[in-house]
């Protein structure tokens, strides 16, 4: 059975086809410079919130790639090929992928790459189709069409295929690329796919069966054994990683009473321990089917091939770019801050298997006479903090740390008061702690053992964020939809999204928060959009009392001496300036390796200037490679 998804993207799609219809001639224009090959911001790649899909398989962020997750683990295809285009200058891509590997690829895996690999090459000369293998794209970052399926045990390839942008596109050898010569191209390649397998069908089921026992046969000789998740400093931070884990088709138990186990090390100190966990601890033992997704997506390091890595410190010699295509590093316990530990020892806890994705826990004490407490320090505290600002329920923060009835609040912890709120607080508090997760804690007395009362001037009233983003050029459209979506998405809370050049005549006092994302390189960033004047404005904004926070580039350009908005001194590699005597080859002072503002993200997540295709990452397979940090 062949099943097809032949349209992930509908938001960009349907963004593309509405340009190109806009802007097209009479005729197809084959000139690279032509408005129908170049696509406006944010281009038709990404979904509605500009999220990169082909990024987001384990992340599992977007709708439509839980949606896609889903109905694969329902499946379980042997062989997963994702369809792709790349810059109009090159020819056509196929497996086997580049260097680095992720080294829980199996043997076998890499054998079968290379078949499908062959099989569709003698296809493409039959039909005189050029093509090339082991270049660029490689298989190390878990994420992609062609990595998470590779670790359920399919055999995931990425095809590229030249893309023309329009209907026909002249290249720099003065041959003409056509729409449908992509068509074609991903046609033969698809159904050479389906031959190769169908004629080896039981041989791939073979191996499919085999990649998932040995998976659980390996968990024995493995040092770890299991990972443990307890509830932590933020148990709802810990729940929503277990559930992910369940998302990828991954088994996660509870633990039903406190245990012990003496072998175990923490994601840091990496020392070896006797630790206690509480019930309520997440156990995520190797000793499954997926084990080598588990153990890719909760390593603390993925190692790359060490001759992958020789030759990337020669080319750093040498001052040349470096090869490494994409994300090198994913860690789940670190990206999501949890309390975790490796155990070298299985538990003996009884644990249930659960069955359906974990919820956070809530608790919330008696109707209260003074007031509510929320600690802060937990994502769930602000997603709180965002619904009972959305209800126009008067929330209060304090700026020191208190002390009441034997519990320490930290700074930033929310007071809520009965007094000048809604008679039917506290069944918006019971509503809002049992949605978000969170403690909401009863207040009758107001006597504080430690730290401000209630009424000192450090207990501040919040108010409401009147936020508007900047959008459209030059942002980074990933930039900008990121932090869109975190607020309206994840934490439930409007954002008024502004054309950047709009702010040279906006009234700034409407809104008491402005973001300003990473920029990209179009129309030379922020200091050229929006010059002196603009710069002025935003700094009589702040000087008002509005709060700017910057991403990236954004941070940059309020170091510049016109902008002057943010004080920075420059940091030198190993805290002085290059010596003359130990200048490179080629003449010139090293450059400051960071400044006080971060380091310059432009050089690392963007794609060089020069390259032909003005392509996003994993688009483009010029000489050009996306640089990582």
């Amino acid at each position: 059975m062949v099943l097809i998804d032949p349209m992930e993207n509908p938001d960009g799609r349907d963004r593309y086809i509405t340009f190109l219809r806009q802007v097209q001639a009479r005729w197809p224009d084959p000139d690279p410079n032509a408005a129908e090959h170049n696509e406006l911001w944010p281009s038709g790649r990404s979904n509605h919130y500009m999220f990169d899909m082909n990024r987001d398989w384990f992340a599992n962020t977007q709708p439509e790639t839980r949606g896609r997750t889903r109905i694969y683990l329902e499946w379980y295809p042997q062989v997963f090929v994702d369809l792709h285009e790349m810059g109009f200058n090159q020819t056509y891509y196929f497996a086997p992928p580049a260097l680095p590997y992720n080294p829980n690829m199996t043997a076998a895996q890499h054998e079968w790459l290379g078949r499908y690999g062959q099989n569709n090459a003698k296809w493409f000369d039959r039909f005189r189709f050029d093509y090339f293998t082991r270049e660029v794209f490689d298989s190390f970052y878990p994420g992609y069409g062609e990595g998470w399926p590779m670790f359920q045990g399919a055999i995931g390839m990425t095809y590229e295929q030249a893309g023309a942008d329009g209907l026909v596109i002249r290249r720099k050898d003065e041959t003409l690329l056509r729409y449908r010569d992509g068509v074609q191209h991903h046609f033969i390649s698809s159904l050479s796919t389906a031959e190769m397998t169908a004629s080896n069908r039981e041989a791939m089921l073979r191996y499919f069966y085999d990649y998932r026992r040995t998976a659980i046969d390996e968990s024995s000789r493995e040092v770890v054994k299991e990972y443990i998740i307890p509830p932590g400093n933020d148990p709802g931070r810990a729940t929503k990683m277990a559930a992910l884990l369940m998302q990828q088709g991954l088994e996660v138990k509870r633990a039903e009473a406190a245990f012990t186990n003496n072998n175990v090390r923490d994601y840091f100190e990496r020392k070896l321990q006797t630790k206690n966990f509480p019930a309520g601890t997440f156990i995520v033992t190797l000793a499954q089917p997926a084990k080598r997704l588990l153990k890719t997506l909760m390593d603390r390091q993925t190692e790359m091939n060490p001759e992958f890595i020789k030759e990337q410190l020669q080319r750093a010699e040498k001052r040349q770019d470096d090869e490494i295509y994409d994300v090198t590093g994913w860690s789940l316990p670190l990206l999501y801050d949890v309390e975790c530990y490796t155990a070298e020892l299985a538990s003996n806890v009884r644990a249930n298997v659960l069955a359906e994705l974990p919820k956070p826990e809530s608790k919330i004490g008696e109707k209260a006479h003074l007031a509510y407490f929320m600690a802060w320090g937990r994502n769930h505290a602000a997603a709180a903090l965002a619904d009972l600002l959305q209800q126009g329920v008067r929330a209060h923060t304090t700026d020191k740390e208190i002390t009441h009835q034997g519990k320490v609040y930290p700074r930033g912890s929310l007071l809520i008061k009965v007094k000048d709120n809604p008679e039917d607080l506290y069944e918006r508090m019971k509503k809002l702690a049992s949605e978000h997760g969170v403690e909401v804690v009863s207040v009758n007395n107001s006597w504080v053992a430690a730290g401000v009362n209630f009424g000192s001037d450090h207990v501040q009233y919040v108010e409401p964020p009147r936020i508007a983003m900047a959008f459209n050029y030059p942002t980074s459209s990933l930039s900008a939809s990121w932090a869109r979506y975190v607020l309206e998405q994840m934490y439930g809370y409007p954002v008024t999204v502004v054309h950047t050049w709009q702010f040279a005549s906006a009234d700034l006092s409407e809104y008491n928060v402005i973001i300003l994302p990473n920029a990209g390189g179009a129309f030379g960033g922020y200091s050229r959009l929006l010059g002196e004047s603009g710069a002025q404005k935003f700094s009589a904004w702040v000087q008002n009392g509005g709060t700017l926070i910057t991403i990236g580039e954004a941070t940059r350009w309020l170091t510049e001496e016109k902008v002057d908005l943010l004080a920075t001194s420059r940091e030198w590699r190993g805290g002085k300036p290059e010596k003359k005597s130990d200048k490179k080859e080629g003449g010139g002072a090293a450059k400051p390796e960071s400044t006080a503002a971060g380091f310059d993200l432009q050089k690392i997540f963007n794609p060089k200037k020069n390259c032909p295709n003005a392509r996003p990452a994993r688009s483009c397979a010029c000489n050009w490679r996306a640089r990582t940090g």
